[in-house]
């Protein structure tokens, strides 16, 4: 998927000071992929430029999202999808666990923002495994109770970042 400035309507930049910088995306995108063992799809690394790897949140009011799962759709407040420094700890945290009963996070699976769900904090999941049936796909994943089964405990936000950047709205609008 291509993504576009214009994907962008529904969210704002936390970093008033933006400015381009090339180099630090491209380190950023090649950090990502190293710490993570990950190759980052096209789209991601469009999505990393366009912020210019500055984290970004919904517009007020438009912070609102639907997960579906199996049994059927939980309402999602967004909070914010991160740069690439977050992108990298929240990852490496949801891969490993003192708790005996928390699911771990898939290789291939990374986690590129927060959400609120009405229950509990939650993450935002994308895939970047190339041989996936979900690969590109965007999860809620609140990741201390819910396992890593799509439709289970990974609810579906979108099929694609793009799709999911567009997906954000007013609350009453659900």
């Amino acid at each position: 998927m291509i993504i576009e400035k214009s994907d962008f309507s529904n969210w704002r930049m936390t970093d008033s000071n933006f400015a381009p910088d090339v180099g630090n995306v491209s380190n950023a995108i090649k950090h990502i992929e190293i710490e993570l063992e990950v190759d980052l799809p096209k789209e991601y690394q469009l999505f990393l430029s366009l912020i210019n790897d500055k984290p970004i949140v919904p517009n007020d009011g438009r912070e609102y999202c639907l997960a579906r799962y199996d049994h059927g759709v939980r309402r999602v407040h967004v909070a914010v999808l991160s740069s690439s420094r977050k992108v990298i700890e929240r990852t490496k945290l949801s891969r490993e666990s003192i708790f005996d009963e928390r699911h771990l996070l898939a290789e291939g699976l990374i986690v590129i923002g927060s959400n609120y769900d009405g229950d509990a904090d939650a993450c935002i999941v994308y895939d970047t495994r190339p041989d996936s049936p979900t690969y590109l796909h965007v999860f809620n994943w609140r990741y201390y109770v819910d396992n890593l089964v799509v439709g289970e405990g990974l609810g579906l936000l979108a099929h694609s970042l793009k799709a999911f950047l567009n997906t954000p709205t007013v609350a009453n609008e659900l």
